[in-house]
């Protein structure tokens, strides 16, 4: 329990014995009786909307920042969505690319897309409604996804594993440097020194990157399915694991990852973002499902909200989930947090009564609302 709701709670205490107090022949006992505290139970969502934004390609993977979503739209390249009013997006700007538009990071004024047989694409978004030409850093094998992190873009490559691009100079990147994976490298989560990289047929590959220019050998930990992507929050990579659904890895030692934690799904993991206590995994046929991951170690039952087209990709930003829907271009849905009433969640009710004589006095109980904010 937080130090501000305790304060909170004795400073009420307090104040409901003063008030008694107060009232002179009527004070034969101050005593409480009963405090209640209580997490309502979360279920989550109780409802939601879905809006699509119609793309000419295919939506494969969407980034937020700020006002607007960018989306990798396969043949058609960039598409960059005015979000700033999430209930009316704007009309989609377009940026081509030569290759297929398949993954996308967003850093500071410029777009890095994983564009497959042209490699990395680098494209100035510094005018968001005018994008630059893309600047193209060819790699060995289709890019397949990135990250950026500090002045390297770390890039998936089909049939060469991890490259590691330097781009202090966004507009001039420099030679890849490679680490080969066993399996395809599909997508991958860039944390402190390791980059975590999801292999299709051997799970998560951890690799070193304290020296970018000379990546370590990729230590593997095995998993049912087929990885596609993974995220990673605190002490546990989440990993889309296609087929078998969500894995929970431990990597509070990158070095020796621990034994997988399987949740299944009702579709194909494809892409994963971890928010708060969730994990919102697109599902490809099914849409979006929703995972309560508060005990990385026990995974909820998966909440699931469809959408019409195939899920792809990912990313929460506030109370609304973005996702590439394939051809169904970019679906926004609107996650409000609620309870089993239709109420924001989670809260306390605390009720604090005193005793006079006997009998409760209605008049002294106290009821406090102290909602939780969602990271």
């Amino acid at each position: 329990m937080k130090k501000k709701e305790v304060s909170s709670k004795l400073m009420l205490v307090l104040i409901s014995t003063l008030l008694l107090s107060t009232i002179p022949g009527l004070l034969v006992s101050n005593q409480e009786i009963r405090i209640s505290d209580e997490i309502i139970d979360k279920q989550f969502p109780k409802s939601s909307s879905v809006n699509y934004v119609n793309l000419t390609g295919v939506a494969y993977d969407v980034f937020i920042r700020g006002d607007y979503a960018y989306v990798a739209d396969f043949d058609s390249g960039l598409a960059i969505i005015d979000i700033s009013d999430p209930t009316n997006p704007g009309t989609p700007v377009y940026e081509d690319t030569t290759g297929g538009c398949n993954g996308i990071y967003v850093s500071g004024d410029y777009a890095y897309v994983a564009d497959g047989p042209s490699g990395l694409a680098i494209i100035d978004i510094s005018d968001p409604t005018n994008p630059g030409a893309p600047v193209y850093e060819d790699t060995t094998g289709g890019c397949s996804g990135v990250y950026v992190s500090g002045d390297y873009a770390y890039v998936t490559t089909i049939i060469s594993g991890l490259a590691v691009i330097n781009i202090t100079d966004p507009t001039d990147p420099g030679t890849p440097v490679y680490e080969n994976t066993t399996g395809k490298a599909i997508d991958l989560y860039v944390s402190g020194n390791y980059a975590y990289v999801a292999s299709e047929y051997s799970g998560l590959a951890v690799l070193d990157i304290s020296d970018p220019t000379d990546p370590g050998t990729p230590i593997y930990e095995a998993t049912a399915g087929y990885a596609h992507d993974v995220y990673v929050s605190g002490d546990y990579a989440y990993v889309a694991d296609a087929n078998s659904g969500l894995v929970v890895i431990d990597v509070s030692d990158p070095t020796n990852p621990g034994t997988p934690v399987f949740e299944d799904t009702q579709g194909v993991a494809t892409a994963i973002y971890v928010s708060g206590d969730y994990a919102y995994v697109a599902d490809y046929a099914w849409g979006l499902a929703i995972i309560d991951v508060s005990d990385p170690t026990n995974p909820g039952t998966p909440v699931v909200i469809d959408t019409i087209g195939y899920a792809w990709g990912v990313y929460m930003s506030g109370d609304y989930a973005y996702v590439a829907d394939g051809s169904s271009g970019l679906a926004i849905i609107d996650l409000p947090p609620q309870d089993g009433n239709g109420e924001e969640f989670p809260f306390e009710l605390i009720i604090i009564a005193s005793v006079i004589g006997g009998v409760v006095v209605i008049a002294v109980a106290v009821v406090i609302l102290i909602r939780r904010k969602r990271k």
